[in-house]
């Protein structure tokens, strides 16, 4: 039977509430030229002083209805200088974010991009690049890394790309919850040669010193029907303005109209109380805690003050009958204990002086740490909880994935992102990969609620082993497969696709020993819009998996390609790409390109990441890929007599 005569459903199940030369990609078709770290200011062919580079606004309006969020994200570049340019641009997107649209606005015209396999993408974008046509492109580093290359703005105009993508809103401890990231923080990235992150120059875009002021401004609007009446409003990292509207709907935007990309935007909306899920208490558990702190130079600041408030209140949770580690890491990893104490007084006392001597400091050498805590035993009895708390700033996520897959073993992981812009892609799929879940702490203001959220989570027992029956449907495909384990006030969302909807689904798991089921009704459900969407990003999550777990290369690449071209949605081998017919730059006109520069988050420090031959990855790899850097910092040395400010950046981290 074709796709197109099955039926997709969600079921939302909650018990308790460098400029000149060419690369070659991961595809092994024609990549971009380096963006290379530094580079902020770049020489025309027919200029002997630097350019400025291409300014950029972004307007965001997200759309909420119920559970689906539809987003449009209007990003304009401005060429403020003498001479046709090329702006590349690295930027964040939400981790489940499906990417199915692209216009490309050229004064009156629209130009709607198509999706194509990433090679054949990236080839029609140079090709127009080559031919003076106005060309832009939209590709995946990352699934909540994306890159947006525009090529032949003319000098003194605008081209504004627009991208379009879903995404389902969370729902946790009684609150929905929606996020939209607005920068890529700087990446450490470990190893001694390009094979540890052969990508590594696509994720890390440069980035502008604090004191130069912030750039890239963003304006901001939520359209929010929630479908339920509203006690609250509120958006924890940004002043916002709520108007009600009619029918149960509320507008939202940034009270200031517009703010600097430099960090995560959320907003959270909670339900009257009953009309929502609400957790109940249950039997708590002897627990095994390892606690495991980042204290890499990207946490210094406000997130390192952050982690220890965080960990302290987890230390004050543990009882008598529990036992517990703290393993702290940077490039090196150690431990308090050899191994897990029970939770005396005593060792208690010396797990908070051990946290509070903690300076951040180092590179974020990640892998080491996850070996120590995930020792792949069994522990009958006793519920084994690793609590990982990182802003996850690395580039080896890949490895980090297998890492957790192969040493698991009964243990639970959970993630907390600490700081103002996490790589939330990696925390997340940590925690799923660990049957574990996510929680992120963005300002000192909320350790204390988020913190207890999670310590409910941690201190009841999770239903675990779950399984989804849907008598009378056929062979559905329901995703995620497995599913994860069940925990206090978070719900577990699965797609499916089935040939029809039963009338109810059975949902069997185990709580401890105890085996569990619950019967749960499917006859008043409908099909709604963008589902099918909603099922493809997943089964297109599903296939990567599948290649983690030993499967060929080529059998995945070509199942994520049929799924994302009938769905018409990027991922790591489709793009979107749009041409304009007619060419615009003259054969004799030069182009210079950019790397569009980036802020900081938010109450990171810029020396304790980035400085004066620092960068985001470490020094042997950016050796390697750091030669056109080099080569260009030398030449605006000579041009403007600044040497070391131009100099291009390495991390601190390990260098």
């Amino acid at each position: 039977m074709s796709l197109g005569r099955l039926a997709t459903f969600v079921v939302l199940l909650s018990m308790w509430a460098t400029p000149a030369g060419a690369d070659v990609n991961r595809d092994g078709g024609p990549g971009p030229r380096r963006v290379t770290e530094g580079a902020l200011l770049w020489r025309a062919a027919s200029q002997p002083t630097p350019t400025p580079a291409p300014s950029l606004a972004t307007d965001v309006d997200l759309r909420v209805t119920g559970l689906v969020v539809r987003a449009s994200v209007r990003q304009q570049f401005s060429n403020p200088s003498a001479e046709w340019a090329e702006g590349v641009y690295v930027f964040p997107l939400p981790e489940d974010a499906a990417v199915d649209r692209l216009k490309m606005r050229v004064g009156d015209r629209v130009v709607e991009g198509v999706i194509r396999e990433r090679v054949a993408a990236r080839t029609a974008y140079e090709q127009a690049r080559q031919q003076g046509r106005r060309t832009s492109l939209v590709e995946q580093e990352r699934p909540n890394v994306f890159t947006a290359s525009v090529a032949n703005i003319p000098p003194g105009a605008a081209i504004t790309v627009e991208i379009e993508y879903q995404q389902a809103v969370r729902y946790d401890a009684g609150r929905f919850r929606l996020r939209f990231p607005m920068v890529v923080g700087p990446r450490y990235s470990p190893g001694t040669d390009t094979d540890a992150v052969p990508d590594a120059s696509r994720i890390t875009p440069p980035v502008r010193h604090p004191s130069e002021g912030p750039i890239n401004p963003v304006t901001l609007r939520v359209e929010l029907d929630p479908g339920v009446p509203l006690a609250g409003v509120e958006s924890p990292y940004h002043a916002i303005h709520t108007t009600a509207l009619r029918d149960g709907r509320y507008e939202v935007a940034l009270q200031q109209g517009s703010v600097a990309a430099d960090r995560d935007f959320e907003l959270a909306w909670e339900p009257v109380a009953g009309a929502a899920p609400a957790a109940a208490a249950r039997e708590r558990l002897p627990r095994e805690a390892v606690f495991v702190l980042d204290h890499s130079g990207s946490m210094a600041g406000a997130s390192i003050a952050q982690a220890r408030a965080a960990l302290k209140l987890a230390l004050a949770r543990l009882r008598p009958t529990d036992t517990f580690n703290v393993i702290r890491f940077n490039h090196r990893t150690d431990g308090l204990f050899p191994e897990a104490r029970p939770a005396t007084p005593q060792n208690l006392g010396a797990a908070e002086r051990y946290v509070e001597a903690l300076r951040a400091d180092g590179g974020t050498e990640i892998l080491p740490a996850l070996a120590r805590a995930l020792d792949g035993g069994e522990r009958p009895g006793r519920v084994r909880q690793v609590i990982f708390l990182t802003d996850g700033a690395v580039g080896n996520e890949p490895r980090l994935f297998e890492a957790i897959r192969e040493r698991l073993g009964d243990s639970r992981l959970f993630t907390i992102g600490i700081g103002s812009a996490p790589n939330s892609h990696f925390m997340r799929e940590a925690a799923r990969l660990g049957r574990g879940t996510f929680t992120h702490v963005g300002s000192p203001t909320e350790v204390q609620q988020r913190m207890t959220e999670l310590f409910r989570k941690l201190e009841s027992p999770a239903l675990a082993d779950l399984r989804l029956e849907l008598p009378g449907a056929g062979d559905p495909e329901i995703l995620p497969h497995p599913l994860p384990d069940l925990y206090a006030g978070e719900p577990v969302v699965v797609a499916l696709r089935a040939r029809t909807l039963p009338t109810h689904a059975v949902l069997r798991g185990r709580s401890g020993t105890t085996a569990w089921e619950s019967e749960v009704p499917l006859r008043d459900s409908a099909p709604g819009a963008g589902l099918a969407v909603h099922w493809a990003r997943a089964k297109i999550g599903a296939l990567l998996d599948q290649r983690r777990a030993g499967a060929a290369d080529g059998d995945v690449r070509d199942a994520v390609i049929e799924v994302a071209l009938r769905h018409q949605l990027v991922s790591a081998y489709t793009s979107l790409v749009a041409v304009d017919v007619t060419p615009a730059r003259p054969a004799d006109a030069p182009l210079t390109s950019h790397a569009l520069a980036t802020n900081l988050p938010h109450g990171w420090e810029y020396d304790a990441v980035l400085g004066a031959g620092q960068g985001a990855t470490a020094a042997p790899l950016h050796l390697v890929i750091g030669l056109a850097a080099l080569a260009i910092a030398a030449a605006l040395r000579s041009w403007l007599g600044r040497g070391d400010a131009l100099a291009p950046a390495r991390h601190r981290h390990g260098a």
